[in-house]
């Protein structure tokens, strides 16, 4: 990996946290152009092979997180924050960061809904829990019900935060970040 493309991932990464937290969006000149970027980088470290792990990694991305997309629970925005990141990461290293992003992301809401509860009465999504797995012994059918503006679950998050926290271990985890704030 060039020097240049640890700094890079980090700074897409971060920059895009930041303004998820700020504005409730990531724009899209930063996670499309932040794809093109990465694309360049790989083109400029391995060549044509470079564009086929950067297509890759973008594909893995996208579709890693498409499924919280289509049930929205996540936005656009983070689909395309991770298939941006998947361009620098490549396929393999994507899927770890994917699924790291995943799992902070738990853990983030875990905290906020507890908070939530803690701090006022908001209501609880277990008689909702209830009721889906009612209707699915009974008729066999799984339902969604989503929950209601009141409840705990309703609560959003800037979920660009667990992608960066998520794909940032990763790249620390399979020492893709060089000398960058890692010490072996």
């Amino acid at each position: 990996m060039i020097a240049t493309m640890p700094a890079y991932l980090l700074m897409l990464l971060w920059i895009a946290a930041a303004a998820d937290v700020r504005g409730r969006r990531v724009p899209n000149w930063l996670t499309l152009g932040g794809a093109v970027v990465g694309v360049i980088l790989q083109m400029a470290y391995a060549g044509i092979g470079g564009l086929t792990t950067a297509a890759a990694g973008f594909l893995v991305g996208a579709l890693i997180l498409m499924p919280g997309f289509l049930l929205r629970a996540t936005g656009p925005a983070d689909v395309k924050l991770l298939a941006a990141a998947g361009t620098v990461l490549g396929p393999y290293h994507v899927l770890i960061a994917g699924f790291s992003s995943i799992l902070v992301g738990a853990v983030i809401a875990i905290g906020i809904a507890t908070a939530t509860l803690a701090m006022r009465a908001a209501r609880s999504p277990w008689h909702r829990y209830a009721v889906m797995l009612r209707t699915l012994s009974v008729t066999g059918r799984p339902v969604y019900i989503p929950p209601a503006a009141d409840e705990v679950m309703a609560t959003r998050f800037p979920f660009a935060v667990a992608i960066a926290l998520g794909a940032t271990l990763t790249a620390a985890w399979a020492g893709l970040l060089g000398g960058i704030g890692v010490q072996p």
